[in-house]
């Protein structure tokens, strides 16, 4: 069997303790791997897995002393090879799933209570919970998960360290490739093919975008134009473990008022940075760092956001404009700082990689917030 990447059995049995479940069903691709080994994500070496789960479903179950059994599709012979869930159940089809279920969940001692599910599990799932021999009360666990996959692992530490050093390497390449007239289209086939040559697994984002274009919907054959800003927004997948790393360029020189922005925004950064330590509550962090922008930069008018980041990209919005989270920091978080402003027919912003430590937060990226010019 192997060691979990991430996941933690003491951790988890005391937040279903704490949340008062018996046991927790999980169904998405990620919380599947999470909870069990079992390769289902897309940046699988083989992602066949994901790719039959119409057909073969693979199912995650968290017991109440955070053991863990997975049910998989019988077709997948290496479980011992690859996961490190206590117990294993082969599934041959999707009409077996029901008796299986139930059979694995008296068999570590679940005879009715409370069963977390993700808000997006399957019908499939949910009919079979309903199915057996025993009441069982369904409760929503999204909270539950996103704050079991908070607090980090050495090694998914590490991994996200390394997906951001991927991303820099490809974002700095990038900034080579650009001169005029070169399209959005190309530049994303050479930021995919550059992910691979460093090692990324897989691709996450391209958001990218020239002045005005939408940066979510890049790839429509838009060419660079003299003077507009480049927004480089870019992550890859390593080891099931992702990025998410922004930098701006123009072709040509940046005028003073963008780099005044951009000066404000990493000031603003800087004091979350600073003031971010275990025990601090998020929430009233991020009111506290709105308040000190307003207060510095009274002209200005920032987007300010915390996120976790794992195995997405948002995994958990911790404090900012989308709101914040009513709990503390605490040591091995992993989040994204990252803050906006319009700039003309654009957004500036700057966007890094941190840690939580024993006593402070340590920035993990290292790429230069500066407009890189074109000249």
């Amino acid at each position: 069997m192997q060691t979990a990447v991430g996941y933690d059995r003491q951790r988890a049995a005391a937040l279903m303790e704490k949340y008062d479940l018996d046991a927790m069903l999980v169904s998405s691709p990620l919380n599947v791997w999470y909870a069990t080994g079992l390769p289902t994500l897309h940046s699988a070496p083989n992602p066949i897995l994901e790719a039959l789960s119409n057909k073969f479903p693979n199912l995650g179950v968290i017991h109440k002393n955070g053991e863990t059994t997975v049910l998989h599709w019988v077709g997948f012979a290496s479980v011992e090879e690859f996961c490190w869930a206590d117990h294993a159940v082969p599934i041959f089809s999707r009409d077996m799933l029901g008796d299986m279920l139930m059979s694995a969940l008296e068999d570590a001692g679940f005879t009715g209570g409370r069963m977390g599910v993700e808000s997006d599990a399957p019908k499939f799932a949910l009919d079979a919970l309903s199915g057996g021999e025993f009441e069982v009360e369904v409760q929503e666990c999204d909270e539950v998960m996103n704050e079991l996959r908070l607090v980090k692992s050495q090694e998914e530490i590490a991994r996200l360290t390394r997906a951001a050093e991927i991303t820099q390497r490809v974002i700095e390449k990038c900034l080579g490739f650009l001169k005029e007239s070169v399209t959005d289209n190309e530049l994303i086939r050479f930021a995919r093919d550059e992910m691979l040559r460093e090692s990324a697994d897989d691709w996450n984002h391209f958001t990218i975008r020239f002045g005005d274009s939408d940066p979510e919907a890049p790839g429509i054959g838009r060419a660079i134009q003299p003077g507009e800003i480049i927004r480089l927004d870019l992550g890859v997948a390593y080891k099931g473990y992702v990025s998410d790393l922004n930098k701006h360029a123009v072709i040509g020189r940046a005028d003073d008022e963008a780099k005044h922005i951009i000066d404000g925004l990493v000031n603003l950064q800087r004091w979350c940075e600073e003031n971010i330590r275990p025990g601090v509550n998020m929430g009233e962090l991020g009111e506290a760092a709105c308040d000190w922008y307003d207060e510095n930069m009274p002209n200005g008018a920032a987007y300010l956001m915390g996120h976790s980041i794992g195995l997405q990209v948002e995994d958990m919005h911790l404090f900012g404009s989308l709101g914040g989270a009513d709990m503390a920091f605490e040591e091995n978080m992993v989040l994204e700082i990252e803050a906006w402003e319009n700039y003309q027919d654009t957004q500036l912003g700057v966007e890094d990689l941190y840690v939580v430590t024993k006593d402070g937060c340590k920035k993990l990226s290292s790429l230069t917030p500066d407009i890189y010019e074109v000249v």
